[in-house]
């Protein structure tokens, strides 16, 4: 598939300056220097993407805020700028496309102002997938806005008063695509593109706002209530018609949001799959420039394969061996540009003979048993290979699914499955490598994980026991403090990417990786669980 216009480089005009004119007159130089200058003033007005972004994010885009100096967090300079020259962030461009031409289709916003953001980033991400796939049905602009890290901050965030300082991530240093404001693709280009939450602030006065509470319109569709019988389908359908009918041009959704938390923990979600899953929203999906360089620069770890073309910088023609170059002159401490790669798309050739494995510890010792006692299904997309699912013949037929074994309560079944041990983990490693010819042999294996690196080392040497030719980890990945910021958004490429993915079924990570690979023409026997 060729790659879409999203993945190139964005070249804002400039004016050029002549040097060749005749020196002017003594006695005229002041009044021009004058006349220049107010010129260029006005000019840098005018042309200037937005007025009023840096005040907006509460930072400078040159190394961030005082309080993020003080506490070395990423600043983000370079995704900032990025998210700046997007076309539909060019004041001239959207005036000269706005509806106030004739025969022009006025400009639609939709901003989700009750979208998650006391949860972790995967959570987010599930939900902003969705809101952009909403937008698009609707026919708007979906308005993306950094993320704040409240929930497992990637660095330390307390100030020496005691006060917290969450690092602000930009959506573009996470993902590519529509959701980061990136192009429809082919056929889908006629949809309006995401802005960014700043330029939402700069195009949508207060008082030109219509607000949509969620649980109104929710009451008013008919999917609220205990006896609502009403499916995920049936909820993105009826809110997408109801936007279609609002005339106003920025609509707000407030008072909490139509796929929030608890929708996502529920087993709705799954039947989305058919208008979402060959949508544009996600079809177009890739992983930010940032993402992408990080993969490359670890490339070696992963596969002993030369570096594929989808991860070759801008101006690499030909595949490099990986003690190629791309080691040498792109490091941890002294990485390339952010604009020096093409998004990674989630459609690229998969890493040959990789198998990617997604183990949580952490705070999933104690997570797991209460999800036990809650009886919670699986996660989101991790429940196409429930029979009544994969019964239906609508959705893809994933191979496994959690059944409680007899002889085991639900609890210890759940314990199995939610927080595997080094032997079941080893054992399901070699059932899943065996139980299929895989086109090519599986030699490497990549686990990302939380765990302490004494756990992470013992499973490493286990698995290299297997005879396995390579483990990497993520805490083997050579990444900069930006990358570092979006480590988990790392695991999920190089997961999306692999041959073949294990991952845990009650993780909205492995949920995402799921849809991800999916969409991206993986099948799906090569998406497996503990």
């Amino acid at each position: 598939m060729p790659l879409s216009r999203h993945g190139r480089r964005q070249h804002v005009p400039c004016l050029p300056f002549s040097s060749s004119l005749p020196l002017p007159l003594p006695k005229l130089v002041p009044l021009l220097v004058f006349v220049l200058a107010g010129a260029v003033t006005v000019l840098y007005r005018l042309l200037r993407p937005w007025p009023s972004l840096d005040a907006e994010l509460g930072q400078d885009v040159e190394g961030g805020d005082r309080e993020s100096r003080m506490l070395d967090l990423p600043a983000f300079e370079d995704v900032i700028r990025y998210e700046r020259a997007l076309p539909q962030h060019q004041r001239q461009r959207v005036e000269s496309e706005s509806g106030h031409e004739k025969g022009k289709q006025q400009n639609r916003y939709l901003y989700f102002a009750g979208e998650a953001s006391e949860t972790g980033w995967n959570n987010v991400l599930q939900e902003q997938l969705l809101n952009t796939h909403l937008a698009y049905l609707a026919n708007r602009a979906y308005v993306f806005r950094p993320h704040i890290a409240r929930a497992h901050p990637p660095f330390p965030d307390t100030l020496p008063n005691g006060t917290r300082h969450m690092l602000k991530i930009p959506m573009n240093a996470f993902v590519a695509g529509p959701t980061g404001g990136g192009d429809w693709g082919p056929g889908a280009n006629d949809a309006p593109r995401a802005i960014s939450k700043e330029w939402w602030d700069d195009v949508c006065q207060e008082g030109e706002v219509l607000d949509l509470s969620a649980p109104v319109v929710n009451a008013e569709l008919g999917l609220s209530g205990a006896d609502s019988e009403t499916t995920g389908q049936d909820r993105i359908v009826s809110w997408a018609r109801k936007l279609r009918e609002v005339d106003a041009e920025c609509v707000r959704v407030v008072d909490g949001a139509p796929f929030d938390f608890l929708f996502l923990t529920t087993d709705q979600v799954p039947t989305i799959w058919p208008s979402y899953g060959d949508s544009p929203t996600l079809t177009e999906f890739a992983w930010s420039p940032l993402i992408t360089r990080a993969v490359a620069r670890n490339f070696a770890l992963l596969s002993p394969q030369p570096v594929p073309p989808a991860l070759l910088p801008l101006g690499y023609l030909t595949s490099l061996s990986p003690s190629s170059p791309l080691q040498a002159d792109d490091t941890a401490s002294s990485p390339r540009r952010f604009d020096a790669y093409i998004p990674l798309r989630i459609d690229a050739a998969p890493i040959r003979g990789l198998l990617a494995l997604h183990v949580r510890r952490g705070d999933y010792a104690t997570h797991c048993p209460r999800l036990a006692q809650w009886k919670q299904p699986y996660n989101a997309w991790n429940l196409f290979g429930q029979l009544d699912f994969r019964a239906s013949g609508l959705f893809p037929p994933l191979p496994d699914r959690f059944d409680v074994p007899e002889g085991l309560s639900y609890e210890e079944a759940m314990q199995l499955h939610c927080f595997p041990d080094v032997d079941t983990i080893v054992e399901k490693v070699r059932n899943v490598v065996n139980s299929y010819r895989w086109q090519h042999k599986i030699t490497s294996v990549y686990v990302s994980t939380d765990g302490t690196p004494s756990w992470v080392e013992t499973l490493v040497a286990r698995l290299r026991g297997a005879g396995f030719e390579r483990v990497t980890t993520t805490l083997d990945l050579q990444t900069s403090r930006d990358e570092k910021a979006v480590g988990q958004a790392v695991d999920m490429a190089i997961s999306t990417a692999a041959q073949v993915f294990i991952g845990n079924g009650w993780s909205s990570l492995t949920s995402n990786v799921v849809q991800f690979r999916l969409a991206g023409g993986r099948e799906p026997h090569s998406i497996r669980f503990w």
